[in-house]
């Protein structure tokens, strides 16, 4: 049976997707802004199925793909203020939708496995941009 949670999550994935993306480039973090915007749409899709993923399969779903992610853009040169706005964009944008979407009864427990979720995405992403910044393999 299926989760109120990643029920939310998947019924608005297409949105959270689309304005993730629009927030993305519409800010001035400037690796956001030179990615192709076809390029953009697929990373930004693919941070919300694995925050969809995290809210079936466990928490360790988002934080294990942002922390691959991270690798990658930090070697590309992104920083860790676009890795981490690209994120906290996102759990705005999830937070309002499931505030707005979860029944009275499950909203509490709903908020609560969203933000574990994230919680442990940006710890991840810590842990990774540490490592990289000091040269060690993580």
């Amino acid at each position: 049976m299926e989760s109120e949670l990643r029920r939310i999550l998947r019924q608005h994935s297409r949105s959270l997707t689309d304005e993730l993306v629009a927030q993305l480039t519409s800010g001035s973090t400037s690796h956001h802004r030179k990615t192709d915007p076809r390029v953009l749409s697929v990373r930004c899709r693919l941070l919300t199925e694995a925050l969809i993923r995290s809210a079936h399969q466990g928490t360790e779903q988002l934080g294990d793909f942002v922390a691959t992610v991270a690798r990658r853009r930090l070697a590309e040169g992104f920083e860790l203020a676009d890795l981490q706005r690209a994120l906290r964009i996102l759990e705005v944008l999830a937070w309002r939708t499931v505030a707005r979407e979860s029944t009275l009864d499950s909203l509490a427990a709903n908020l609560a496995a969203l933000n574990t979720a994230m919680g442990y995405a940006r710890d991840e992403l810590a842990r990774v941009s540490l490592a990289h910044a000091y040269g060690v393999a993580s």
